[in-house]
């Protein structure tokens, strides 16, 4: 079992004076502690984007003018945090590390460390997690940095297996991505107290991508990374494309022999265009009705004539994407012979399919993470959704092997983190060179490593 300790992750219990007179940098390194402190309890209920500085002060007992000694803005505070949160957590996987000595103990007590620091402090967990992305390329690239560390805690703990053996550096993401996964829908829906029960379900998992095949570990091949010719045309992004001869796409002033209808199907269309675009560009915060309206080449109230406020237009962009998305994956999975062939098709599909809508790809990968709550629960709920069809391997595998059920809900989380580390990089296009390992990542669990990568790397349908 994981080691027990005390230790959470987040900045050390306020200090008290006893009475004592304290320094000055006895005071200074008090108030910043405070208002770490204070940061983290502001995120846990309230979400970076919503909490503000007099939030903080308040939950710190400090003046406004206090917090910029130590801080230049909330941003500056927030990254200060969370870079505290994250050295804690990885002090406390290093001692869970140290001291189980053996394997699978070791692969254990590291995800063991990881869950028991989030029940512990789901207000950290929230922040590390799932917060973080707010904060713009500074918060990704410190997510990134945390990934692979994490990364190379359970890549060392699980090839300390038995036997010669390594585990690739996209699986051992997956797997990562899979616990992070499990610990933001169960901690953001209240089920802290049963995550270390997960824990041994997790270690099955985890390990059974242990030894990676050596078909898994090479580089993509060139043919894998070919395009099947999706063209765009289905999801916000690329609904209606920019024209080099007119800068602008809305329907003409004047007497037009157009119906009604044509015009409100125009208008919509041009509306979810312009919300993709620019939330990949810009992102959510920035995201304004004016820019929207102009963008779609309409006046403001025909924005509001369609759409209540600018989060009624980016969730509609995103379930009409989702939708378009989903209907072809799961059309190219039914057209299989069988699950297996049919997951390989499936994971292949999908990931076309958020290669040509680059738009798109970027607002369900990393927007609607962060934008606003019902956004992020709209997108856990679209992950659930591709997961589904995971559901028939239970019935592959064979009965002595039979996976937990946790394991649909983890190569889910999995999958997904790939295609987010491949958003945040800047390289969604290049996202069909995973089909590989996707398809590897998705299968191992039940029929194991082997068979998995012959299947992996047959020839794309």
């Amino acid at each position: 079992m994981a080691p027990r300790t005390t230790t959470a992750p987040t900045p050390s219990p306020r200090p008290r004076s006893g009475g004592r007179r304290l320094s000055r940098e006895q005071v200074l390194a008090e108030q910043r502690l405070r208002l770490m402190m204070a940061m983290v309890e502001a995120i846990g209920q309230s979400g970076y984007r919503a909490t503000t500085v007099a939030d903080v002060v308040a939950r710190a007992g400090v003046s406004r003018k206090t917090f910029y000694v130590h801080f230049a803005n909330k941003r500056d505070c927030f990254l200060t945090t969370y870079d505290a949160v994250s050295a804690r957590a990885t002090r406390r996987l290093e001692k869970a590390y140290r001291e189980a000595a053996r394997w699978p103990e070791r692969v254990e007590a590291t995800i063991g460390a990881l869950f028991g620091a989030a029940i512990e402090n789901p207000a950290a967990l929230r922040l590390a997690t799932i917060e973080i992305a707010a904060a713009g390329p500074a918060g990704i690239e410190r997510r990134e940095r945390s990934i692979a560390r994490y990364e190379r805690f359970i890549r060392d703990a699980v090839e300390m297996a038995p036997g010669e053996g390594r585990i690739s550096e996209t699986t051992a993401r997956a797997i990562v991505g899979g616990l992070y996964g499990i610990l933001q829908r169960r901690g953001s829906s209240g089920g802290h107290s049963g995550l270390l029960a997960l824990v041994p379900d997790l270690v099955t998992w985890a390990t059974s991508y242990y030894p990676t095949p050596a078909a898994i570990t090479k580089s993509p091949t060139r043919a894998a990374r070919k395009h099947p010719g999706f063209a765009g045309g289905r999801a916000p992004g690329t609904l209606a494309r920019p024209s080099a001869f007119i800068a602008r796409r809305g329907l003409a002033r004047g007497n037009q022999n157009v119906s009604r209808s044509f015009v409100v199907h125009s208008q919509r269309e041009r509306i979810l265009d312009a919300v993709a675009n620019l939330v990949a560009t810009k992102g959510y915060a920035a995201l304004d009705v004016n820019d929207i309206a102009e963008q779609a080449a309409i006046s403001l109230k025909a924005f509001y004539e369609h759409f209540a406020d600018k989060e009624d237009a980016f969730l509609v962009a995103y379930e009409l994407g989702h939708a378009k998305g989903l209907a072809l994956v799961e059309r190219t999975y039914a057209a299989q012979p069988g699950w297996r062939e049919a997951v390989r098709a499936g994971i292949s599909t999908l990931f076309h399919f958020l290669a040509s809508e680059p738009a798109f790809a970027h607002i369900a990968l990393v927007d609607a993470l962060t934008a606003t709550t019902h956004t992020a629960e709209r997108s856990s709920v679209g992950v659930r959704a591709f997961a589904r069809m995971l559901v028939p391997g239970l019935e592959e595998a064979p009965g002595y092997a039979r996976p937990p059920a946790v394991t649909i809900e983890a190569i889910a989380a999995g999958v997904f983190e790939l295609c987010l580390h491949y958003a945040v990089q800047g390289k969604i296009r290049e996202l069909p060179e995973l089909t590989r390992d996707g398809t590897y990542i998705a299968l191992a669990p039940f029929i194991g490593a082997e068979e998995a990568a012959r299947v992996a790397t047959e020839a794309a349908v």
